[in-house]
């Protein structure tokens, strides 16, 4: 395997990486980058270090559901999306604000906001409280796998992720306009 390659692969697998002291090298992975229709993107991470992240160049569209194809990539379940956007709001508390990369949450105020969603998302009844809860915490645990949150540091705290990152500033405005439907904090 070539060292572009290899390079891309690692980029891939890692999801972000530290930006390379050696200019020679980072000028080779960014021309492999353009090579395959892609680009780096800085990413400032939870810890407010700033590392590099692969993703699409700015005209390619990457398949998004919308053409049928169930058979490469299965829909988001509805206790992932809505977990998803609590995140996202409990991280973002002022629209004002880049998206990324936002502020801590903790993980049980996000918890208790989805809780009372649990019986509109799901046909069964009478789960106990600890039923209400677990899809959520199993979509937090698949969100922080895919990128969309970050890894759990132990602390009882939520952070956006480097995917949320590389969202177009359509993406984003789209989020701004619909803040208000987002679950979010309880009002006091």
């Amino acid at each position: 395997m070539s060292e572009d390659r290899y390079q891309l692969a690692r980029a891939r697998a890692l999801r972000t990486f530290p930006v390379p002291a050696d200019h020679e090298e980072l000028a080779r992975l960014r021309h492999a980058v353009d090579d395959v229709d892609r680009r780096l993107t800085d990413v400032v991470t939870a810890g407010g270090t700033r590392e590099l992240m692969l993703a699409f160049s700015p005209d390619v569209e990457p398949a998004n559901g919308s053409l049928d194809d169930r058979d490469v990539r299965r829909p988001a379940s509805a206790f992932r999306l809505v977990t998803l956007a609590a995140c996202i709001r409990h991280c973002w508390p002022d629209r004002s604000q880049p998206l990324s990369p936002g502020q801590a949450a903790r993980q049980d105020d996000v918890i208790a906001t989805l809780a009372p969603l649990h019986d509109a998302l799901t046909p069964r009844e009478g789960i106990g409280a600890l039923g209400r809860t677990s899809h959520f915490l199993a979509a937090v645990r698949f969100l922080r796998a895919c990128g969309y949150l970050a890894p759990d540091e132990g602390d009882g705290t939520i952070r956006l992720g480097p995917m949320c990152a590389l969202w177009s500033e359509r993406d984003v405005t789209e989020l701004r306009s619909g803040y208000d439907i987002l679950p979010g904090p309880r009002k006091e």
